[in-house]
């Protein structure tokens, strides 16, 4: 039975899901995160039509702002790992190095096994991109 006592916290470090699942459960968050941002970002940038004094103001207000230097990073880091984790999924929902189907004889052999070498390379190319971005970034974020 589920305990309701521990509630999201027990559903996201409950220990029995694999890797997989820890990257489904991100690419969610990220998802999210992406859709929060864009309202964000269409009501910074139709401040235009308020005239260039209105724009300057507010990209004056945006550049000055360390929150939105990390924001900005943010921003980045999900976009990175959203779209490779992306293009994972597409692979594997497309077949491709899933393997032919075989008879179902013990021991059990899945497709996660399989899949694990993309998940591993989606993690490994996920954080070198955040990485290079925190040293792109870090003229702007710790200035």
């Amino acid at each position: 039975m589920y305990n309701r006592r521990k509630g999201m916290v027990k559903w996201a470090f409950s220990g029995k899901y694999n890797l997989e699942a820890y990257l489904f459960i991100l690419h969610r968050i990220t998802g999210l995160a992406l859709i929060f941002y864009l309202p964000l970002h269409i009501i910074v940038t139709s401040m235009r039509i308020f005239g260039p004094e209105s724009w300057k103001a507010t990209m004056n207000t945006v550049a000055s702002s360390p929150i939105a230097h990390i924001g900005e990073w943010l921003l980045v880091v999900a976009v990175a790992f959203h779209a490779l984790n992306g293009l994972r999924l597409i692979i594997t929902e497309l077949g491709m190095l899933i393997g032919r189907p075989s008879r179902p004889t013990y021991p059990y052999r899945n497709s996660i096994d399989r899949q694990r070498v993309l998940s591993w390379t989606v993690m490994v190319l996920s954080a070198i991109f955040i990485v290079w971005s925190l040293v792109a970034f870090s003229p702007r974020l710790f200035h």
